[in-house]
């Protein structure tokens, strides 16, 4: 793992300040606290902050090729670095380490742009080519890796984080509103989209090349081409059959190529069933050598330390469990401000930094369950989908006698916490378009409260519903799907998972320079998947359908159907106690006016009735918390502007 960043003259001629890249790498430090490695042209400078996993003879970076005309930096991890190895060296290229970098410095030599093809892992590539003047940035297919860029005629500026790319003076610090508002809408910002104007994320499974001053950005793999391809192969008992058989072959496949033999291993687990079978495989793979750590919260139910307990056991995986308290949370807080140089609204970033920080101390990799829920209908949206669908098939002139029914079932189905639903609110959303009453019920701030949220000439000059719903457009273009339930795993897969639940975990990892993995994203499994039948997914009601049966070799059968759910973050009771005095900090009525940005009577408002118990205003009083923090940490001594 490493954090990596770079400038580059489009026209060719000498960096103006060529001792910015120092800077810039500097601000990755923690991302590769190792290693410190640079390339360096007249008109491109190239670092890399590395992390390194101890392992013989990897080398440090950059890497290059044999005469040296192709050389590379990257952040991450190949899997299939030694197949590749082995295969480039049948056919005569002299290779003088075991390192992934030097492998991909020899395969761009064979295939060009077309390497990233032949790349199993997760990563974030910079490779210049002194034979043709390239430059060639990509990004891993899930987007486990970051990459963030600002151009302007002249000059390419990248770099694995914001705040890297930041340290150009060439850059303002100028917010996008269409950034703020679905900041406000998802509790993320949207690729491409920064929380800056001008600074832009290149997307998941897209390459960068750069040749003099022509620039263009590239798509290599897109996961609806796999969408439902296996749908026909075959019905009933005999295709559950099947599918468990084939998932349980490539998870195992998964979580051998992240096992790491010669560092330490861990696995984050929590009370579900991706986590519980990302330690059963790991200690089957590797029995006895295998450690799980968990977050426990006070005052969760007894299960959510039991059952993780009771998975490490079975598994013979040593468990290791860390408390949450009112100190360590403050802390947490502190230093994830400090490190989010983008507004991210998931309370679990707390969770996975605190996991990071206690593992590191054992582990120098960790497995983690990141892409489990988007791929097989973990979450509890997937069931208000179903439920839509039910609903709809009602003709409308008897829908309104059906409502108490549908409550019932929400308030049995959907937890509460992040994911939590409210009847009026489904209702009101109900007869939407799929993709968006899928975000408008489960969005930080509901569309209609957005015009609420923001101070009247902000929201004059941007109003949120004309940007909000941009991102499901762009990425739904050119999709087709057979029915719902596929379209928004699609949406979550491409949005909520590579700018929210990665983001969290990458952050929050590297925070701690602790490199975590995700065998949930091994590509051939994401295919494998992405091709089965939804109802294999979610079956009527029960998610996670073909998982728990495929599971059911590695985990007693009362486990796996317990009907838990993984304890919520417990954000709103943290707003009403333990940290009641730094939201009210936080959302104090003279900041907020001298930002301009809100509606400050609404959010008084919000937080009285929360504070009283009238209304839970949970999840979007911690999205407006989160964005403070962000704003005071980021923007508080730069004049608040916003681009035209």
């Amino acid at each position: 793992m490493s954090g990596i960043c770079g400038i580059h003259n489009l026209f060719l001629n000498p960096l103006d300040s060529p001792e910015l890249i120092d800077r810039m790498s500097e601000r990755l430090k923690h991302r590769g606290p190792d290693n410190y490695g640079k390339i360096e042209r007249p008109h491109l400078a190239i670092a890399v902050r590395q992390l390194r996993v101890p392992r013989p003879n990897t080398g440090n970076q950059p890497f290059s090729n044999e005469n040296g005309e192709i050389t590379l930096v990257a952040d991450g991890q190949i899997y299939n670095h030694r197949d590749l190895r082995k295969s480039l060296l049948d056919r005569g290229h002299q290779l003088k380490t075991q390192s992934a970098g030097e492998v991909i410095a020899h395969l761009y030599e064979e295939k060009g742009v077309d390497f990233t093809r032949a790349l199993d892992g997760m990563f974030a590539i910079a490779l210049w080519d002194d034979r043709t003047g390239r430059l060639v940035l990509a990004r891993d297919r899930a987007g486990e890796k970051p990459l963030y860029y600002w151009m302007n005629e002249e000059t390419l500026v990248f770099g694995s984080e914001v705040k890297s790319v930041l340290e150009s003076p060439l850059i303002n610090r100028r917010l996008d509103p269409d950034a703020v508002a679905q900041y406000f809408f998802y509790g993320y910002v949207p690729t491409p989209l920064s929380i800056f104007a001008d600074i832009r994320k290149l997307p998941a499974a897209h390459c960068m090349v750069v040749e003099g001053r022509k620039v263009r950005i590239e798509c290599y793999w897109k996961f609806q081409d796999f969408i439902g391809t296996r749908t026909r192969a075959s019905t009933g008992q005999k295709q559950e059959r099947e599918a468990c058989e084939h998932l349980r072959s490539r998870l195992r496949e998964a979580t051998a190529s992240r096992l790491d033999l010669d560092a330490p291993t861990g696995v984050f687990l929590n009370a579900d069933i991706k986590s519980s079978i990302a330690c059963a495989t790991a200690s089957e793979l590797s029995p006895g050598e295998i450690k799980c750590f968990s977050v426990l919260w006070p005052g969760g139910p007894s299960e959510e330390s039991e059952l993780p307990k009771f998975v490490a056991g079975h598994s013979g995986a040593q468990h290791h469990v860390v408390t949450v308290d009112y100190r360590s949370l403050r802390d947490a807080l502190l230093t994830l401000a400090d490190h989010l140089d983008e507004p991210l609204a998931d309370p679990a970033v707390i969770q996975t930094y605190l996991l990071s920080h206690f593992a590191r101390e054992q582990v120098d990799v960790a497995l983690t369950s990141e892409g489990g829920d988007e791929l097989f209908g973990g979450h509890s949206t997937y069931t208000a989908a179903r439920m839509a669908e039910y609903y709809l098939k009602i003709p409308k002139v008897v829908r309104r006698p059906v409502w108490e029914q549908i409550q019932r079932f929400l308030s049995l189905y959907v937890i509460d916490g992040p994911k939590r639903i409210t009847l009026s609110r489904f209702l009101n959303y109900a007869e939407d378009e799929a993709a968006v009453r899928h975000y408008a019920w489960f969005g930080m701030i509901a569309p209609d409260d957005l015009d609420r949220l923001f101070a009247p000439e902000w929201l004059r000059q941007h109003p949120p519903i004309r940007s909000i719903f941009q991102p499901l457009s762009r990425v739904l273009e050119g999709t087709r799907f057979d029915d719902t339930l596929a379209e928004v795993l699609y949406l979550d897969f491409r949005m909520l998972l590579e700018d929210g639940q990665l983001v969290k975990a990458d952050r929050a990892s590297m925070v701690c320079s602790l490199e975590t993995r995700a065998p949930f994203l091994d590509h051939r499994l994401v295919e494998y998947v992405a091709g089965l039948p939804t109802h294999l997914k979610v079956k009527g009601l029960k998610r996670e359908y073909i998982l728990k049966k495929a599971a059911e070799k590695w985990l007693p059968h009362k486990l796996i159907y317990s009907q838990k759910q993984a304890f919520p973050v417990p954000v709103s009771r943290w707003i009403r106690d333990e940290l009641k005095l730094h939201v009210d900090n936080a959302l104090e009525d003279g900041k907020l006016n001298r930002q301009g940005l809100f509606n400050t009577r609404f959010i008084r408002q919000m937080l009285q009735e929360h504070s009283d118990g009238q209304i839970d205003h949970g999840k979007a009083l911690w999205t407006l918390f989160c964005f403070q923090l962000w704003y005071d940490r980021w923007m508080a001594k730069t004049q608040v502007s916003s681009s035209p």
